[in-house]
C-alpha cells in the first residue's frame, strides 16, 4: 500500500475529528490495507439523540487481500446507528445501523444499502487495562443493491484494549463481500491493527 494513501486517510480523519466534533475516530492498517472512518455523536450537534450517530469510512482495499479482484477501488461509506447499552447485561452494547456502500470492481460500478447489527461488550477481567470485544454484521440483498450489485455481506470481529482512557487499540478481523451480477466478489478478506481515540 502505498504510503501517500496512508497519510491521506489519517489527514483526513484529524481534520473530520476537528471540524465536526466527533465522538470517535480511528485507523486501521495492515502490510496491503489501511482504512479510516470517523463518528459523529448526534447529540453533541443539538439532537435529541445522544444514543444516534453518523459516520463515513473509507477502505483501500489491495487485490493482494482479495483473490476475485484484479484493480480493487476504494470503499467509500456513509452510515447512521443507533446503539445504546443493553439493560441487565454489564458492559454490553447493541447497534442497528443502516449504511450506503459505492466502489468500482475493475471498472464496473457497484452500490448498495445494507442494514446491520453491531455490538460491543466490555470483558469482565478485573485488570488494571479494560478490553473489549466487539463485532459487526451487515447485509444488503439484491433489492438493496445497484449499478452492477448484485448483494453485500460484511462481518467483521475485533478485540481491544484501553490503556489510556479515550484511546484504544486492537486488532481484528473482517471479511466484505461485494458481489456482482455477473460474479461472486470478495472484496477484502484480512487481518488488521486498529487505533480509535474517542471525545
Amino acid at each position: 500500500m502505498e504510503e501517500k494513501h496512508a497519510k491521506k486517510i489519517i489527514l483526513l480523519c484529524v481534520i473530520s475529528a476537528s471540524s465536526f466534533a466527533a465522538n470517535q475516530i480511528s485507523v486501521n492498517v495492515n502490510d496491503k490495507d489501511v482504512g479510516g472512518e470517523v463518528r459523529l455523536d448526534m447529540g453533541r450537534m443539538g439532537n435529541a439523540m445522544s444514543n444516534a450517530y453518523i459516520g463515513a469510512r473509507f477502505l483501500n482495499g489491495d487485490n493482494n487481500n482479495s483473490k476475485t479482484i484484479g484493480d480493487p477501488k476504494p470503499l467509500m461509506e456513509v452510515s447512521a446507528m443507533v446503539m445504546d447499552r443493553v439493560q441487565r447485561v454489564p458492559g454490553l452494547k447493541l447497534g442497528l445501523g443502516i449504511k450506503a456502500e459505492y466502489t468500482k470492481i475493475d471498472g464496473q460500478g457497484y452500490a448498495a444499502v445494507p442494514l446491520g447489527v453491531e455490538a460491543e461488550l466490555q470483558l469482565p477481567t478485573h485488570t488494571l487495562i479494560p478490553f473489549y470485544l466487539n463485532g459487526a454484521f451487515y447485509y444488503a440483498p439484491t433489492a438493496l443493491a445497484f449499478k452492477e450489485g448484485k448483494r453485500y455481506t460484511e462481518s467483521r470481529i475485533g478485540l481491544d484494549m484501553e490503556p489510556i482512557q479515550n484511546a484504544r487499540i486492537g486488532v481484528g478481523y473482517r471479511m466484505i463481500d461485494t458481489d456482482l451480477k455477473t460474479r461472486n466478489v470478495t472484496y477484502n478478506d484480512a487481518w488488521y491493527f486498529a487505533v480509535r481515540l474517542d471525545f
